[in-house]
């Protein structure tokens, strides 16, 4: 699938998406349409067109040199190594196995018309028969380099990446470099080559001692490679617009952005169908404490009339568990933090409040709540439009008591906020179902 995408997004680069009919043979390099097919090293390959024929086939050359390799890497002096053709060589073998899989998507690679070809001709070498199996891509013989240039200077190619990454290849002052044809050199074990000055060498270079540069061509149907890239790419753009789709209404439904509402207030999360509106209470580098502005709900500290901490009680894991599950969706969990909660003693009565717990969702302790909320009237709560508290104790002005998790003077009994904002040391049984409930969260900006 990633290769049909990059085949269809390298379709929005073609400069040209038509077959030249009658295409001139001779013509000035500068002047040659473009197009882009392929991706070779994570780029997008540029090739010029040289030719088309009556069947609507188009003939492509590599724009730039793709890479530096041997023509054939057999060792000097092993059996046969001086006899190697075209058909023969290790070259011809990677440009229609390792580059082409991995150059070309599938409707690509369908595009490409496999081609019979020939070594050409030069010197005591005589023209050989063509090549079976037939090529998908092959390089330019010297009839074909001479047919399709004007002069010279219309062969010069530079390496497409810096040519220090191409092994043994060597450029000139211009940052040009000599290019292998397929034809046989005038000598034994050489094969013919483009000069970095745009001449063709005859004599060529010897096939397993030079790196010289590599410029793939190939017969393409183009018309059918566009038509099918462009229907890819509209089913592509179809399914994308699809997927956008879905994921605007899952945000809609689990809305994972915290939205300010002013500096100290933000909405977060939906408990019974509303949005929940939090308190800053605390900012560091990058998170912020949040309580929720009102009362969502009311229950006991604890359902039993044990002795409990907060390690153990039913409050804490009501929070982690059912709370923490129907007010965030997926994405809004992910912005969480697991918090480390420190349970001291009850300052006064020092009442043991057992082992620190790791929560995402917690209360404040005693502490916290003179540490972050400066005054009696800033504690006062009223019950959310949102919240489930049927039970919940309210008096004349609408205010209503909520839970610490400091334990109070014994251990069946914690800690809470009065309707007048008072802090209350001594406590509340635990299961005193009739308090209020503000969830506190650690979340992280990133």
């Amino acid at each position: 699938m990633k290769k049909i995408i990059a085949g269809a997004m390298s379709l929005i680069m073609l400069m040209s998406t038509a077959v030249l009919p009658g295409c001139s043979a001779l013509k000035d390099s500068s002047a040659r349409e473009t197009v882009v097919l392929g991706n070779y090293h994570g780029k997008p390959l540029e090739w010029i067109v040289l030719d088309s024929n009556e069947h609507g086939h188009t003939l492509l050359l590599s724009k730039y040199v793709i890479d530096a390799r041997y023509y054939d890497d057999t060792e000097p002096g092993a059996a046969d190594s001086e006899d190697l053709s075209w058909a023969d060589s290790t070259l011809r073998q990677w440009l229609n196995s390792d580059f082409v899989d991995n150059t070309f998507n599938e409707i690509e690679r369908r595009g490409i018309i496999k081609t019979y070809t020939t070594d050409g001709t030069t010197g005591r070498y005589h023209l050989s028969g063509p090549t079976d199996p037939p090529d998908e891509v092959f390089l330019l013989s010297i009839d074909e380099a001479k047919r399709y240039f004007a002069k010279d200077e219309d062969r010069r190619a530079k390496p497409v990446e810096d040519p220090d990454s191409y092994e043994g290849l060597v450029v000139d002052k211009d940052g040009c470099c000599n290019w292998w044809l397929r034809s046989p050199g005038s000598e034994a074990g050489s094969a013919a080559s483009v000069k970095s000055t745009g001449s063709v060498n005859l004599q060529g270079n010897q096939r397993n001692t030079f790196h010289l540069g590599v410029r793939p061509a190939m017969w393409v149907a183009l018309d059918s490679v566009t038509y099918e890239l462009e229907v890819e790419s509209s089913r592509i753009e179809s399914e994308q617009s699809e997927i956008a789709k879905e994921k605007e209404e899952y945000e809609a439904r689990n809305p994972s952005k915290i939205v300010f509402k002013s500096e100290n207030l933000v909405t977060f999360g939906n408990y019974d169908s509303r949005k929940i509106e939090w308190i800053v209470l605390d900012k560091q580098d990058d998170k912020m404490l949040l309580m929720t502005k009102d009362i969502i709900d009311c229950c006991a500290y604890d359902y039993s009339d044990d002795n409990i901490t907060w390690e153990k009680c039913d409050l804490r894991s009501w929070l982690n568990n059912t709370f923490y599950n129907q007010a965030f969706g997926t994405g809004e969990k992910g912005l969480i933090l697991r918090s480390d909660v420190e349970n001291k003693k009850n300052p006064e009565y020092q009442t043991s409040g057992g082992n620190d717990t790791k929560d995402k969702v917690f209360i404040l302790s005693y502490d916290e709540s003179h540490k972050y909320l400066s005054g009696d009237s800033s504690r006062q709560a009223v019950r959310a439009a949102s919240s489930k508290t049927s039970n919940l104790y309210v008096d004349e002005n609408g205010y209503s008591f909520w839970w610490l998790r400091t334990p109070g003077k014994y251990s069946n009994t914690a800690c809470y906020v009065d309707h007048l904002g008072s802090t209350k040391k001594a406590g509340l049984m635990n299961r005193s179902n009739y308090i209020g409930v503000r969830p506190v969260i650690w979340v992280t900006l990133k």
